[in-house]
Order: structure tokens, then C-alpha cells, then sequence
């Protein structure tokens, strides 16, 4: 038989055969949830919306749909996006890379992957995937996208903002549009949480991935979410059942505006100094945890395990040396003094910080000064505007939205003492902490000469504002 005519008997046995694709021509062996996707794919579904756990295979089995569609139709456009950069190129655009090396030479070999492209070489400028980043700034970026077969892919779509969702609509095949949303349910708002409740009759398929189901789940994932925040936290929601984050009153950070930190494209200013925060313990269960922040993005935080208190200390001021930072901030309740005390003898810019005193700037509202700390992570939160760097497990984001809170009897926010999650069966949070004591003081702009101790100690040199008003730093 003709090759061609070979690829045409091919292209016309896949065409609605996705169940077949993907085994016989990509290689990947779908499990049960994957499969009921392209079960429903094959069945005619143009609008489809899985909510998703974490580690499901959501990412290849988009991916693999996109190279389904880029194979049996002719001259497609298949549009990928999500709401970050990472997300979108790291995550997703590595997928399709991984899945076309695994594809039959018979198909593959049409093709030509690029960082932001994959074309059909002999109809590069008419048949392609494209990756397009979907941010507020750049809702034209999505428009205007037309041919007789397309197909949208939305991945992360909970975070995509609504006004570019309804850009997308309009992204449409004169033949065929298949639009595809997956995502973890992130939000109790917006187009992706509707599709899944007040909407989901507008769909054509609707369904829940799942952890516990999942052949493609890291092993032992769930049961680690469920030791560190229990079953009933947004988390092990989230990320273990493929459910949305429980609307609660007593839960202190909503789920969503930690992620959407986590998620968020952040530039950070060269120009902002850089401070750290420092949750120390010595032996146990308890870790040491090193927040490090820069202006309104938090860089990669470090955890130590098993460590006496000078070795803490040394581990904390070499990475002061490394970062140039202006501040540190250590919580001393416990060993925390002997690290304050010996960052403060070797000469650096150390503040003390005693989280069971009174709250140093809004006294009437907090019952002391760890929960002030919590209020001030919580409004930095709400204004949406910084970044949150965490682990693939969201261990960070897991703790942020863990504690619950309550009044005391003069009405002041009680936010959950470590002591009370300990006895619910949780991890303390001293990720969590670490990052809320870098809000513990105002960190002013340093002015004057070069070296960094010296101007801290040298009052006439320092400009005491803070460097951001309205947050407060």
C-alpha cells in the first residue's frame, strides 16, 4: 500500500477514535477517568469540563488530545492556554513535547515542535498549535483565531479571568469547535467553578478526576495530604478529590487567593531588598523554615530538619551573605532566642520577633502578635498583587489555608494556635509562619553607602518610610 494512502486509512480509523489514539499512536495508557474524557470525545462532545486532582494526568491527556486533533483533522488550529507562563510552557507545552516524541513515526514525522509552535511542515502558517499565555493585560492575544476545524484547550482554567474566557467563545471552526477546560478547582467563582455547577447543562460532558482513583497520582499522596491538613482542609479537596475548596466562615485565608499567588506571572524588581523570615525548632517533628522575600515576590523558601541552634544560625547567615538581605526576622519563643541572639553577635541586621506579645500595629483587632501577622499575610493576599513560591506538593499554600480562627471575649481575631492543630491530628504550619513574620516590621529603603550592615546602623543614613505604603513594608 501507497504511504499516503496508508496515513489516509490511519487518519480516517482515528478520526473519532481517540480511545485508540492514544494507546496504538501515542503510546500513553489512559486509566479509567482519562478514558471516560475520550470516551465522551468520541461520542461527540464539543464542551467539555473536568475538575481535577493533583497528579491525574490532566496535562498529558490534554496534550494528547491536542496531537489527536492536530493528526485526523485537516488544517486545524488547536489554541493552549493558562493563566501563567509556567503553567503553560513548563507544564502543558512540555507535554506536548513528550507525547509527540512517543508518537508513531507515521504522524510525527509531519510535524515541527517549536518553543511556542507546533506546525504541520508542509502548511506551517495554517496548520498549528499555538500556546498563548491568559492574563488580564492580554485578552486581545486570544482573538481572532478562525479556521474550519479548531479546538480550544484551557488548562488551569479556574485561574484564566472570566473576560478572556469570553474572548475564547469566540474562537470558533466554521466546520468544527471542540473547547476543552481542566483544571484543580481552585476558585468558588468564575467560568470554570460554573461549568461545574450553575452551567453545567451548557456542557456536553462534565466530570471529577480524582487521586484516589488515579493510576497516574504520585503514590502515597494522598495519604501525606491527609496526615499534614486532615480531609475536611481545602486541600486534601482540592488536590486529593478533584472537589472545590469548602466555602467556610472559620477557615482564616481562602484557598483561592493563596493559589492565585502561587499561579500568578511576577516580574521581580531588581531593585526591592531583600528580607527574611526564619521559624526556628530544633529535633522533633517541627522544622526549621527560611522565608525569603523580595518586594512583593517570596523566592524559593528553605527547610532544615534536626538542626541545634547553631547550625541554624550559620545556615541562616550565610544565606543572608548570599541574598544581601537588609532584614532578618526570627521568631524567639522557644530556641528561636539563641538564633536571634547569635545572627545578632556575628553582626547582622536582626529583629527579634515574639509572637505571643501584643499586636504592634492594630492592637484593637488581634488578640496578639502571630495573629496580626496571619491579618497582615491575609490583606496582602486579598489584593492580589504579589507571589508565593511553593513545592509540587503546595505544601505552603496547604498551611496558609489550614488554621481556622475564631473571637476572643473582647472581640479580637484568634487565629488557630499551633498547639490546637497538633491536636486535630495536623502539621504545625511553620512554613506558613516563616513567611508571615517578614510583615513584622515596615522594611524602609536603606540609602547611603554600599555596605548593607552599615546602613543599617547608621541611623543619619537611613530612610525610614516604607518602601510601599499601602502594604505596609
Amino acid at each position: 500500500m501507497h504511504q499516503s494512502q496508508k496515513l489516509l486509512d490511519m487518519i480516517e480509523y482515528y478520526y473519532d477514535n481517540r480511545r485508540a489514539f492514544f494507546p496504538e499512536i501515542l503510546h500513553m495508557t489512559p486509566d479509567r477517568q482519562q478514558d471516560r474524557v475520550l470516551k465522551a470525545f468520541d461520542e461527540g462532545a464539543r464542551d467539555v469540563s473536568i475538575v481535577s486532582g493533583h497528579g491525574c494526568g490532566k496535562d498529558a491527556v490534554a496534550s494528547g488530545l491536542g496531537l489527536h486533533y492536530l493528526s485526523t483533522r485537516w488544517m486545524p488550529k488547536v489554541v493552549c492556554t493558562a493563566p501563567s507562563k509556567h503553567q503553560l510552557y513548563d507544564v502543558l507545552w512540555s507535554e506536548f513535547a513528550k507525547w509527540l516524541r512517543h508518537m508513531n513515526p507515521v504522524f510525527r514525522v509531519q510535524f515541527q515542535w517549536t518553543k511556542e509552535k507546533i506546525f504541520h511542515k508542509n502548511h506551517p502558517e495554517e496548520w498549528f498549535a499555538t500556546s498563548i499565555t491568559s492574563t488580564k493585560e492580554n485578552p486581545e492575544a486570544l482573538a481572532g483565531r478562525h479556521a474550519e476545524y479548531v479546538f480550544v484547550i484551557r488548562d488551569e482554567a479556574s485561574g484564566i479571568p472570566d473576560e478572556n474566557h469570553e474572548i475564547l467563545v469566540g474562537t470558533t471552526g466554521t466546520i468544527e469547535t471542540l473547547n476543552f477546560m481542566i483544571s484543580n478547582g481552585t476558585r468558588l467563582s468564575g467560568t470554570f467553578y460554573l461549568s461545574h455547577h450553575r452551567d453545567k447543562a451548557s456542557y456536553d460532558y462534565v466530570d471529577r478526576w480524582n487521586c484516589l482513583e488515579s493510576t497516574w497520582a504520585p503514590k502515597g499522596y494522598p495519604k501525606k495530604i491527609e496526615k499534614r491538613y486532615g480531609k475536611e482542609s481545602s486541600i486534601y479537596r482540592v488536590r486529593v478529590l478533584g472537589l472545590f475548596p469548602k466555602q467556610e466562615d472559620d477557615v482564616f485565608i481562602p484557598y483561592d487567593w493563596a493559589n492565585a499567588a502561587r499561579i500568578r506571572d511576577f516580574v521581580f524588581d531588581p531593585q526591592a531588598k531583600k528580607i527574611i523570615g526564619v521559624d526556628p525548632a530544633r529535633y522533633g517533628d517541627d522544622e526549621t523554615v527560611i522565608a525569603v522575600r523580595q518586594g512583593d515576590g517570596f523566592l524559593p523558601y528553605h527547610v532544615l530538619r534536626q538542626k541545634n541552634t547553631m547550625e541554624v544560625a550559620g545556615f541562616v547567615a550565610n544565606l543572608a551573605n548570599k541574598e544581601k538581605a537588609v532584614q532578618i526576622f526570627v521568631d524567639v519563643i522557644g530556641i528561636g532566642a539563641g538564633v536571634h541572639d547569635r545572627l545578632k553577635e556575628l553582626g547582622f541586621n536582626v529583629m527579634a520577633v515574639n509572637v505571643s506579645e501584643t499586636p504592634s500595629t492594630e492592637p484593637a483587632k488581634y488578640h496578639r502578635l502571630r495573629d496580626e501577622l496571619w491579618g497582615k499575610m491575609r490583606d496582602w493576599l486579598e489584593q492580589r498583587r504579589g507571589f508565593l513560591w511553593d513545592n509540587e506538593d503546595g505544601e505552603l499554600i496547604g498551611e496558609l489555608t489550614t488554621p481556622t480562627y475564631g473571637f476572643s471575649s473582647d472581640g479580637k481575631i484568634l487565629v488557630e494556635k499551633k498547639e490546637n492543630m497538633k491536636k486535630r491530628g495536623l502539621k504545625s504550619p511553620n512554613k506558613a509562619d516563616a513567611h508571615n513574620l517578614t510583615f513584622a516590621l515596615p522594611v524602609s529603603e536603606y540609602r547611603g553607602n554600599d555596605g548593607w550592615f552599615e546602613m543599617a546602623q547608621q541611623q543619619d543614613q537611613v530612610d525610614t518610610r516604607p518602601l510601599d505604603v499601602e502594604v505596609g513594608y
